[in-house]
């Protein structure tokens, strides 16, 4: 699997299109953020800019096993750990949920559709808040 990887807080205008563009629209939970859903190979991506910048990544790809789940999983939190951890916060019985290390990040993985998510604890709040 070769995901496309981006630069959370990049400025909105300086992302590279990772595929073609299938949605877009406002986000249903935050005021003021916007995104835009794209097709690629392994499945979707879907970019959530805020505020002029990017500020969550949800990576639709399902994988073909576990091995190749924790895989993807572990190289999408290298790259958006910036050499920081990401430490598994809690497991609902659905997917868990991961803070990095110096609780500026955080990620998602629902287990039950194989997606993961990472995001800045900033848009987190105005999410989830």
């Amino acid at each position: 699997m070769d995901l496309p990887y981006f630069r959370l807080l990049e400025d909105a205008d300086g992302i590279a299109e990772p595929g073609e563009l299938v949605w877009e629209g406002p986000h249903e939970k935050a005021a003021g953020a916007y995104q835009r859903r794209y097709e690629i190979p392994e499945g979707h991506v879907i970019l959530t800019t805020w505020r002029g910048k990017l500020h969550e990544v949800t990576y639709q790809t399902p994988a073909e096993d576990d091995e190749a789940s924790a895989d993807r999983n572990a190289k999408l939190f290298t790259h958006y750990g910036d050499g920081r951890p990401f430490n598994e916060i809690l497991d609902n019985g659905f997917g868990k949920t991961y803070r990095r290390a110096d609780m500026e990040r955080y990620a998602l993985w629902s287990y039950a559709m194989d997606y993961t998510t990472v995001g800045t604890m900033e848009f987190h709040a105005v999410k989830w808040g």
